[in-house]
């Protein structure tokens, strides 16, 4: 239970930017930390949390992220148990992915508008941080469950 307080997060320190995906477990934002200026990413999950079933789902996701840490896995600041409008939902924040994710990456390509840096070494080094990061998980048994584009 202290290695959870560690990572409860304040969420009045942080700050909305812009909206940057929607899934099927919550919305997807980048924020900013109004003390260090430092720009994350922040999963609010939405639904029903007093749903027993939901809240196991989000503790053993909370304990996941909190346990495994690895280069090839984005990395897990914290969380808070209030969204960005103090209501009762889970806010999960991570590192910001600058660039986006392998989905933002692979349209600029399929329309001509790679980054001139995105040749097949880069290609390569992306498959080898893919599938080290499974391999690290695996090791951990954890099953993905949602290995897409859009999530790497």
């Amino acid at each position: 239970m202290a290695a959870r307080k560690k990572y409860l997060i304040d969420i009045t320190y942080f700050k909305i930017l812009q909206k940057i995906s929607t899934g099927g477990f919550g919305t997807g934002f980048m924020i900013n930390n109004y003390i260090n200026k430092t720009k994350y990413a922040a999963k609010i999950i939405s639904g029903d949390t007093g749903n027993e079933q939901r809240r196991k789902m989000i503790n053993r996701e909370i304990g996941i992220l909190m346990r495994l840490q690895h280069p090839n896995i984005i990395q897990f600041i914290g969380y808070s148990l209030k969204d960005f409008k103090g209501n009762d939902n889970v806010t999960l924040i991570m590192t910001l992915a600058e660039k986006g994710s392998l989905s933002t990456v692979l349209q600029n390509v399929q329309h001509g508008l790679a980054d001139p840096i995105y040749d097949n070494t880069i290609r390569q080094k992306i498959l080898i941080g893919i599938a080290r990061g499974m391999m690290y998980l695996h090791k951990n048994h954890v099953v993905h469950r949602d290995l897409k584009p859009g999530n790497i």
